[in-house]
């Protein structure tokens, strides 16, 4: 896209000033004609010194990373490189920042938005630029490409490009510790491989061995049985980990037509929170939130796995959370079971639980899941089914082992 200084210089503007110059001609005015003659060469010149001007220019954004936790800075280089025989007097680059963001060096330019870098580069050379960036708050974040402009040595026209690859930036949700006393299951139904089996994980093969009679044909390798010719069964891991699935409900958190952000944040990073030292301890997590999530626009359904990997991929998710609800959390819930063994520990975090909740809790615990619901906020107490643990989470520091019911 191409900007002139004035409408002069625009191409109406240059066609009258070129009948001007005929006219000059034609009537023997030399002081007009050499000033309009002078006016239009220089003109011509920058016309065609601007239309070069972006030739051979491009921008490159390098990140440090594009996943961190709110508050971290990381390192943004943003190079810039003129790949022709003709000298750039002057180049802009810009280079939007979403609102979340500030900018953490240099120092004094804090609150710069859109970060703007400019330069005069000679032929085949490069500039480069560092910058630290940090994320104030948890969310998604998608980066566009860069804004180029440049134009010629006079400045009457300038020539605007986008450049360069768009990405985008995860802040994750704050971690704070957690007492896993919180977790009732966790302690009587352990966490580590048994030495006697006590059941075995259909999910977790570790060999195969030859077929017997008293074998389930469900657990035939048929791989391993076509590749050896004889029927071949897996052997399962046995464990005696329980499986934990985190429930938090969007909904919950309006309330005539008003959203409890700041709940909603706590909510967020307390699922983070308790997913990462689960994980930690080698118990398979899932999440399940009836959201709409940033990138997809669909409820966030992570089935319950273990694994360092899990961390990630649950906190990548929380960080793409969004308050807008995909519906009620009963029918979510509903048609999220399929994910779900029995025996698995399910952790609702809640802050208005919905009417009949306490019997959707009452219903689970009977079907043989363990139930603990998580309260979050200031709200008065729910009705809650007999037997059904509940604690109160009205801050951070309620995880670490003050939460009381």
């Amino acid at each position: 896209m191409t900007t002139a200084a004035g409408n002069l210089l625009t191409l109406p503007g240059l066609v009258a000033l070129a009948v001007v110059f005929l006219l000059a001609a034609w009537y023997s005015q030399p002081a007009i004609l050499m000033l309009t003659g002078l006016f239009l060469s220089t003109a011509g010149l920058a016309r065609l010194w601007n239309r070069f001007a972006l030739t051979g220019v491009w921008a490159e954004r390098d990140l440090e990373t594009t996943r961190f936790f709110p508050g971290e800075p990381i390192e943004c280089t943003l190079r810039l490189f003129n790949r022709k025989p003709l000298p750039l007097p002057w180049v802009q680059l810009e280079h939007d920042l979403p609102p979340e963001f500030v900018l953490v060096e240099p120092a004094g330019r804090r609150n710069e938005t859109p970060i703007r870098r400019a330069a005069a580069l000679l032929w085949y050379r490069s500039i480069t630029w560092k910058l630290r960036l940090a994320g104030e708050r948890r969310g998604y974040y998608p980066l566009g490409p860069m804004k180029l402009t440049s134009g010629d040595f006079l400045g009457l026209y300038s020539r605007s490009r986008l450049d360069g690859n768009p990405t985008h930036l995860i802040v994750y949700p704050h971690i704070f510790p957690v007492d896993t006393r919180l977790i009732p299951s966790l302690h009587p139904m352990g966490e580590f491989q048994a030495v006697r089996p006590m059941f075995r994980d259909p999910t977790h093969t570790i060999g195969v061995r030859e077929y017997l009679r008293s074998d389930s044909l469900k657990f035939i390798h048929w791989k391993a049985t076509a590749r050896r010719g004889d029927l071949q069964v897996k052997v399962l891991a046995a464990t005696t980990a329980f499986k934990v699935a985190l429930f938090l409900d969007v909904d919950s958190f309006r309330s005539d037509d008003a959203f409890a952000e700041a709940d909603f944040e706590l909510g967020i990073s307390m699922a983070g929170s308790i997913a990462t030292v689960l994980c930690e301890r080698g118990s398979p997590v899932g999440l399940f939130v009836n959201t709409r999530l940033a990138d997809t626009g669909q409820p966030a359904v992570i089935a319950p796995g273990a694994g360092r990997s899990r961390i990630v991929e649950i906190l990548e998710t929380l960080a793409k959370v969004t308050g807008r609800s995909s519906g009620p959390a009963a029918a979510f819930l509903d048609a999220q079971k399929f994910c779900l063994a029995a025996g698995t520990t399910l952790i609702f975090l809640v802050a208005r639980p919905a009417d009949g909740f306490a019997d959707l809790l009452a219903g689970l615990k009977s079907t043989g899941f363990k139930v603990l619901m998580l309260l979050v906020g200031e709200q008065a107490d729910p009705a809650v089914p007999p037997g059904v643990p509940w604690h109160r989470v009205r801050r951070s520091d309620d995880l670490a082992g003050d939460a009381r019911p």
